[in-house]
């Protein structure tokens, strides 16, 4: 026997042995860490990336559907009901018959909003000069445009929309003296429910889809969420609109964006600025 081929094919054998069990202790390790990072909650997730969200979560939602409804066409027996305010036709040929997908009303006197106590005056003013007012309520004041934003309700559950998709809104004008002095309205109507209905998946899973998709960043805040109604593709007439949780989301540098995530896909919608 040749002992010096015989000691050299060992200490191959060896050298081979000890790359394959270094590489199986290697993968075994990736595996392990990876399993690790895969069992952190998405609390620990968001903890480590200094991501708030509210205490107060809202509670689970047992029964969510997809709605259906139509956009309102007013008429001018309607607008005739309408005290103290005066309508702004889109165009002189007039006719009796017409009717409106938006109302733009002038009132003959500006109506004041007070200091304090400014959004239950806000519904006053809707429920006493608004057709169907109590159907809306305040969301937001744009203060570029010096107006205030209401927006419709259905079973006490917002219907999330942009001004530009006005099409459940009323937008209240006002002067410099913090007065309404007009305001424009659309309305869904016929709303009905689709038959279907599973619980959603919870806020805190909306809070996952967004971090998913990499749209909360590091030291960010969810300041706001909540559960309403939505469509990311506004019909001329006829609306199909999703259960949707709505967050608002504040970075680090202070400003804030608003996201939708379908209650029942858990999908992104649609991202506005």
């Amino acid at each position: 026997m040749d002992w010096s081929k015989t000691k050299t094919i060992f200490i191959l054998a060896f050298l081979i042995l000890d790359i394959y069990l270094a590489m199986e202790f290697f993968e075994l390790q990736d595996k392990s860490d990876y399993t690790i990072i895969q069992e952190a909650t998405i609390e620990e997730r968001l903890d480590a990336e200094g991501i708030e969200y509210p205490d107060d979560l809202p509670d689970d939602i047992k029964n969510s559907f997809y709605i259906t409804a139509k956009s309102k066409d007013f008429t001018i027996e309607e607008v005739a009901k309408l005290k103290d305010q005066t309508i702004e036709l889109p165009n002189v040929n007039f006719e009796e018959d017409q009717s409106f997908r938006t109302l733009n009303m002038i009132l003959d006197k500006p109506f004041p909003l007070p200091d304090v106590n400014t959004e239950s005056k806000i519904t006053q003013f809707l429920n006493d000069n608004i057709i169907s007012g109590e159907l809306y309520h305040y969301w937001y004041t744009d203060e570029e445009m010096n107006s205030i934003i209401c927006i419709q309700s259905y079973n006490s559950r917002t219907i999330f929309q942009s001004k530009d998709d006005h099409i459940g809104m009323v937008v209240l004008h006002l002067n410099e003296d913090n007065e309404i002095i007009s305001y424009e309205q659309s309305m869904l109507e016929q709303i009905k429910e689709v038959e279907e209905k599973e619980a959603a998946i919870t806020a805190l899973k909306a809070i996952e889809a967004l971090y998913n998709k990499n749209y909360l960043s590091s030291n960010s805040q969810v300041v706001k969420i909540e559960y309403g109604y939505y469509t990311h593709s506004p019909l001329s007439n006829q609306q199909i609109l999703a259960p949707t949780w709505h967050l608002t989301v504040e970075k680090e540098d202070e400003e804030s964006e608003d996201f939708y995530v379908n209650a029942l896909e858990g999908d992104v919608l649609q991202l506005t600025e």
